[in-house]
């Protein structure tokens, strides 16, 4: 029941910040929205922050995080773009809250999960062996990149297509590591 009743605190919340900025949401109006009684709210969450970072870590990670062993990651960056359009605004919203709370910085940890595993799959299959120093630098420059371009293209008044953006994305990221693959003679 916890999952379900954390989830429906989720959307009534998601729902309001669609209305009105963060700073006009409170734990009140999200429970009264919701038709669950104020109290149970800091039974799952001690503030409207930690239900904000519960949002982008649990509905991002169900694209990332729950997909990496298993799912290509060209369809983990399809599915999280279809995401992150379908709840445009929403995202459009959270981009305004900065600090430790900030959207970008739980995408972030996120996405350098997912390049993280790119990289060792590439490592992996590739048979290459790159120094734990080059290995950070791909992780933070790739992860780096892709949040800014992720955070960039939210905010467009009119953003290429899901299927556009994510075409480029996996074109420029196989372009990049086959890069490195025929730099260190591993590409023919």
């Amino acid at each position: 029941m916890s999952y379900i009743t954390q989830k429906k605190i989720a959307a009534s919340f998601k729902s309001l910040m669609l209305e009105m900025p963060l700073t006009k949401i409170s734990v009140t109006t999200i429970m009264t929205h919701a038709a669950i009684r104020r109290q149970t709210f800091y039974e799952y969450f001690p503030d409207k922050y930690a239900l904000l970072a519960w949002i982008y870590d649990q509905e991002v990670g169900e694209y990332v995080d729950d997909n990496l062993s298993y799912t290509h990651w060209t369809l983990i960056l399809e599915q999280l773009f279809q995401y992150f359009d379908d709840n445009r605004q929403f995202y459009q919203n959270a981009l305004s809250i900065e600090g430790q709370n900030s959207f970008e910085s739980h995408l972030l940890q996120h996405v350098r999960q997912l390049v993280n595993t790119i990289i060792k799959n590439m490592i992996t299959n590739q048979g290459i062996t790159l120094s734990a120093n080059y290995q950070k630098f791909l992780l933070n420059y790739l992860s780096g990149a892709l949040v800014t371009y992720t955070t960039g293209w939210l905010q467009e008044r009119q953003p290429g297509s899901v299927e556009q953006v994510t075409t480029a994305l996996k074109m420029t990221l196989t372009d990049t590591l086959n890069g490195l693959l025929l730099r260190t003679g591993h590409l023919q």
